[in-house]
């Protein structure tokens, strides 16, 4: 209980003083249309973010992330009571510390306005009550089948890694002579038909869409440059970095363990084959596929590691091993570490402080390592004291789907936004622009999106002219600079790769330019 309390107030915190980062204000921007489903995720967690957005207005940046915040605290209980009924309590509450000393958990999946949050919710929910079914010392029940299958429903209603989860869940099954029976009990058939009808909105959404996501995400894991060693170590270190690396090593120690012992020790087989699957996917696939720092992809199978690494410190610190404790220190000093600097440097900006002015002057995303954080609440007001935000047949253009999303935040209340681009994933869904002919735009981003205005958006509009360059400030100091041009009366005929009414071939994976990733 000190954990969440402890955890959660922390991330309160964070959840206030931070902006929307760029995968955050996409989200923002997707959740902002209610669908049965979405172009590159299934819709429970945007279903949330729809919900709050409806009842507080995206601004309240604190209100809209509450509901995740409360999932995660919600998960380190679940985390606590896997490890219990696996183990013993001690090796469930060292579990659900030590999942709060990872930084990829703590930071963003348990602060942030994503798909991440809902599906570990009801991942770890799910393997709960399955460990019931197959280790709890009653029989099952249809009931507990059919719960289960719920839970997994809505995993999959999350994020489409739970599939992976129930693959592992299949090795399991496949590997331990006594579970194999579950293959012909009404039971399992309950909880993957129920499973199945709550996953039938994407289903539904995809057969109108073309199967676009499927495409998408597909497409992102299969695409094959050749064979790039130096992508898979880029891959192994980044997964080290954002677990936090002192939590990492165990977890990596105690997952081979589980491995090396086998189906004889079915607790840890069952969390090793959880695990398994995401780990060595997405880890493997970093060897040919441009999957650039999405490190965080092999989380939902770290989350099932933790059980077993609570178990390996609880034992350490019981026979007395000072290794143990001083591990648990050091990874929290690690986490607060990390915290510490995200949280400060996105409020003041410190970091160019300490730099060399030569440095700083050079540099534009690493003079400020957090600058997706920021909040272009400038843009806001500008526009609003030039008249625009009351103005009719007004819309606004991001040139990028995550640019887009930063606009969307701050506009998207009083006009409808769009993504003129090549890659505007889901927000080419939200808005149609054929039915905003005729209609002006005000066309906002940055240099580095749009170098050259008339080249990317005058043949689709009468006249353009540049109104207004908004300084975004950090810590009371300049940061970045959005430029904002009036474009009079739409043409249409923008040539969307997807959206209502347009074809559906597969997007790239990358945008032209940059790097910015999302979940």
């Amino acid at each position: 209980m000190w954990t969440i309390v402890i955890s959660t107030a922390a991330r309160l915190f964070m959840a206030a003083v931070l902006g929307y980062g760029y995968g955050e204000g996409y989200y923002e921007a997707t959740a902002r249309h209610f669908a049965l489903s979405y172009f590159d995720q299934p819709p429970l967690g945007l279903w949330v973010g729809w919900l709050m957005i409806k009842l507080f207005g995206a601004q309240q940046i604190l209100l809209v992330r509450l509901p995740f915040v409360l999932m995660f605290s919600l998960t380190t209980w679940v985390m606590y009571r896997l490890g219990a009924l696996l183990f013993d309590e001690r090796a469930g509450a060292w579990a659900a510390l030590l999942l709060n000393l990872s930084i990829v958990f703590f930071i963003s999946v348990g602060d942030w306005l994503q798909p991440d949050a809902p599906l570990m919710l009801f991942l770890a929910l799910t393997a709960l009550v399955v460990a019931r079914i197959r280790f709890g010392e009653k029989p099952a029940t249809l009931f507990d089948w059919l719960l289960a299958g719920v839970l997994f429903g809505l995993a999959m209603l999350s994020k489409y890694h739970a599939a992976l989860i129930f693959a592992g869940f299949v090795i399991f099954v496949a590997t331990t002579w006594k579970d194999r029976r579950w293959l012909s009990w009404p039971g399992l058939l309950l909880a993957a038909i129920v499973a199945a009808l709550l996953f039938s909105p994407v289903l539904i959404w995809n057969a109108e869409n073309g199967w676009v996501s499927f495409f998408f995400q597909g497409d992102r894991i299969t695409a094959s440059d050749g064979l790039h060693f130096g992508w898979l170590l880029r891959s192994i270190v980044g997964q080290a970095g954002i677990m936090n690396p002192v939590v990492w090593v165990p977890l990596i120690y105690v997952f081979f363990k589980a491995l090396a012992r086998g189906p004889r020790d079915a607790k840890s087989w069952y969390l090793a084959c959880l695990a398994i699957v995401p780990i060595i996917v997405f880890t493997a696939a970093a060897l040919w596929a441009p999957l650039g720092y999405h490190f965080h992809w092999q989380s939902p199978g770290y989350l099932f590691l933790f059980p077993l690494l609570g178990k390996f410190t609880a034992e350490g610190i019981a026979a007395g091993r000072p290794a143990s404790r001083r591990a648990v220190i050091a990874a929290g000093i690690c986490v607060a570490v990390a915290a510490t600097f995200v949280t400060s440097q996105a409020m003041f900006g410190w970091v160019r402080l300490v730099m060399p002015k030569q440095m700083t002057a050079k540099l534009e995303e690493s003079a400020n390592p957090t600058r997706e954080l920021l909040s272009w609440t400038q843009l806001r007001d500008v526009l609003q004291q030039q008249g625009y935000l009351t103005r009719p047949h007004i819309f606004a253009v991001g040139p990028q789907w995550h640019q887009a999303g930063k606009v969307d935040v701050q506009l998207g209340d009083v006009m409808p936004v769009v993504c003129l681009c090549g890659d505007p994933r889901n927000i080419a869904f939200g808005w149609d622009p054929e039915k905003l002919v005729g209609w002006d735009a005000l066309i906002v981003g940055t240099d580095n999106y749009i170098p050259d205005v008339q080249r990317q958006y005058g043949a689709y509009f009468d006249h353009i002219e540049l109104i207004d360059s908004v300084v975004i400030l950090l810590g009371g100091r300049p940061d970045l600079t959005v430029r904002v041009w009036l474009a009079h009366n739409y043409h249409g005929g923008y040539p969307l790769p997807v959206g209502p009414g347009g074809p559906r071939p597969k997007l790239p994976v990358k945008s032209p330019a940059a790097a910015a990733p999302s979940s």
